[in-house]
């Protein structure tokens, strides 16, 4: 099978029996990865019969992201060393207590930022996530299974399936919990591959931020990533490492993290690119590569702008040392005001907006990592779309049609539980 096509499920060592595969019979999972030494024992032999993909696990290369050799000629990608998706709990573990970051809003683990850039980075191959729960968290519940698994599939990922030891004991044994959590997390995958084409569309973002993300700057590029994503700041990778190309023409600002001087090429393209109107946000080591004109109004306390052609370069009055501050700083000098979408109580959701290539067509997916229904969420759009459809898992499309409030359109959505997208359409 291609490799775009393998839906991947890490079987249970302890799962001898090839009869265990019935549980994959007719499902979207369709490649088994397999440990030695039953790499080739009584399950792989039985599940090529059945048409099931067989890999070994050690074939895969399989690493943490810091370790990934983006150059080999690897089918897919496959990232280890992840966290499972979800607030994050107190140190006592109550559910009810979550740890908050400095703003008081709720901590939340994700790997979306690692599958944006890894898309780049990896050059369009397919992406597998490997991560697993906690040994000292709760056990996952069914709620906690599919958010796993849509936080990499709205981020253009899939999660290899990896079941917790109480779940996969209970499929074993036959037990009717286990079995109604495991039909609820197909449906999940089904979804998705039902509606793969979204992972092939290209992220939307106002703001470019570029960095070598690897060496001295793999923290401070790394953890922007993930604490722009946390504050739902549309943004895309720029990878410092080659050649800029054509820049995306969504693009409102550029953030650039290193501070090192760019390359000649990139130079010229951050330089056109502001006098084009863009933004440039620079660290104060790199304030004589971009001198500007005539000083303008600081939008934010401790940077100086200066006009650059029709656009504006921004410097740091102090060298970035802490990525928070970083991402929050960038968030205050990039308008919001050119964003496709606008979300109103959104609470822990997280957004994932992409469009189709010929741009008639968008996908915004949101992820829920609370267990509460989100009943109140309604979207402001900035094109006027023809239709909206909206998905949830297990349920049937419904269309939408938007209100005029305060001047804008907007949809609002009936309630719905840890995932819904909104699907529009010109």
């Amino acid at each position: 099978m291609p490799s775009d096509t393998l839906l991947p499920f890490r079987w249970p060592s302890e799962w001898t029996d090839p009869a265990l595969l019935e549980l994959i019979a007719g499902s979207p999972i369709n490649c088994v990865l397999l440990e030695a030494p039953d790499a080739d024992g009584a399950v792989a032999v039985a599940a090529r019969k059945a048409g099931v993909a067989v890999l070994h696990w050690k074939s895969l290369s399989a690493t943490p992201l810091a370790e990934v050799k983006w150059d080999t000629p690897a089918p897919q990608r496959v990232i280890t060393g992840l966290v499972w998706p979800r607030i994050k709990m107190s140190a006592a573990g109550r559910s009810n207590d979550v740890q908050a970051g400095p703003t008081g809003a709720p901590w939340i683990d994700s790997n979306a930022w690692v599958a944006h850039l890894a898309r780049v980075r990896g050059r369009g191959a397919p992406l597998w996530l490997s991560f697993e729960p906690d040994k000292d968290a709760p056990k996952p519940d069914t709620t906690a299974y599919n958010i796993a698994i849509a936080d990499s599939a709205a981020a253009g990922a899939r999660w290899i399936v990896t079941l917790d030891p109480q779940l996969r004991r209970g499929l074993m044994a036959g037990n009717g919990d286990a079995a109604r959590t495991w039909r609820t997390l197909l449906g999940m995958l089904g979804f998705f591959e039902q509606h793969r084409k979204w992972s092939e569309w290209e992220p939307w973002g106002a703001l470019g931020i570029l960095s070598a993300f690897s060496g001295e700057y793999e923290f401070l590029g790394q953890e922007v990533l993930n604490l722009a994503a946390r504050r739902n700041l549309h943004y895309r990778v720029l990878d410092r490492l080659v050649a800029p190309g054509t820049l995306p023409e969504a693009l409102r600002a550029i953030l650039y993290v290193d501070a090192v001087a760019p390359t000649p090429e990139w130079k010229a393209a951050l330089d056109g690119f502001a006098r084009r109107g863009g933004l440039l946000i620079v660290p104060r080591a790199l304030a004589a590569q971009f001198p500007g004109g005539i000083p303008s109004p600081s939008a934010l306390p401790g940077y100086s702008t200066r006009a650059l052609g029709r656009g504006e370069v921004a410097v740091a009055a102090r060298d970035w040392d802490d990525p928070y501050f970083l991402a929050q700083d960038a968030h205050s000098l990039v308008s919001r005001s050119r964003d496709p979408v606008r979300l109103f109580n959104a609470g822990s959701l997280w957004e994932h907006y992409s469009e189709s290539a010929d741009t008639k067509a968008a996908v915004l997916q949101l992820v829920g990592f609370s267990n509460r229904p989100y009943d109140s969420v309604s979207i402001a759009t900035a094109r006027p779309w023809r239709t909206a459809s909206l998905y949830v898992p297990g349920g049937a499309s419904v269309g939408l049609e938007p209100v005029r409030v305060d001047g804008r359109l907007e949809y609002h959505l009936p309630p719905f539980s840890y995932f819904a997208a909104l699907e529009f359409g010109l």
